[in-house]
C-alpha cells in the first residue's frame, strides 16, 4: 500500500514539476552596476574618448555629454575617427552620455590617478550584440512553442506506467 502512495505522490511531483513555469523556481537576477572606467585627465582638464559600435566601427558625428551629479557640464561630438574630447573638467565621477549607452567614468588628475587609470575611455556603443542563440528547430524549439502538450506527454509517461502498476491484481 505504501508503495502505490509512494507512486502517486511521484506521479503528482511530476505533473506539478512540468506544468509550473521554470521561472517559478529560478532565482531572482543579481543586478549588478556597470564597472565604472578610471581616465587621466589631460592637461588643462580635458578628457579624450572614443565612440564604437560593437563591430569597432567609429561612429562619426556623435553627440557625447559629460554628466556630473545629474547635470549635463560639456557637450561635444566625436570627429570622423569617433574620437571626443571634452575640456574644462576637474577630478570626479562622471557619467558620458552618448547614443546608446551611458558609462561611468572616474576622472583624475595626472598626478592623483591611480597605476590602472587609462589615458582615455573607449565607448561601445548601440548595436546590440546577443550571443549564444540556438539555432532554430528540433524538439527543443517544439517543445518551447507546445508547452501544454509537452507537459500532457510528460503526464502521460508517469500516470500510464503508475496505473498499471497498481491495477495489477497478481495475487501470487
Amino acid at each position: 500500500m505504501k508503495i502505490r502512495q509512494l507512486q502517486w505522490m511521484a506521479a503528482i511531483l511530476a505533473i506539478v514539476g512540468t506544468t509550473v513555469p521554470a521561472p517559478v523556481f529560478a532565482a531572482n537576477p543579481v543586478e549588478t552596476a556597470p564597472p565604472t572606467i578610471d581616465v587621466t585627465l589631460r592637461d588643462g582638464g580635458v578628457f579624450v574618448g572614443q565612440v564604437v559600435d560593437s563591430h569597432g566601427v567609429a561612429r562619426v558625428n556623435q553627440s557625447v555629454a559629460m554628466m556630473f551629479d545629474g547635470q549635463e557640464v560639456v557637450r561635444t561630438q566625436t570627429n570622423e575617427n569617433g574620437v571626443f574630447a571634452a575640456q574644462g573638467l576637474r577630478g570626479g565621477q562622471y557619467v558620458v552620455v552618448t547614443e546608446g549607452k551611458m558609462v561611468s567614468t572616474r576622472l583624475w588628475a595626472a598626478d592623483t590617478a591611480p597605476p590602472t587609470s587609462r589615458p582615455a575611455a573607449l565607448i561601445v556603443a548601440g548595436d546590440m550584440v546577443a550571443n549564444g542563440q540556438a539555432p532554430g528547430g528540433g524538439i527543443i524549439s517544439w517543445i518551447q512553442a507546445h508547452p501544454f502538450a509537452a507537459t500532457a506527454g510528460v503526464a502521460a509517461a508517469v500516470a500510464i506506467p503508475v496505473a498499471i502498476a497498481s491495477s495489477d491484481d497478481d495475487n501470487s
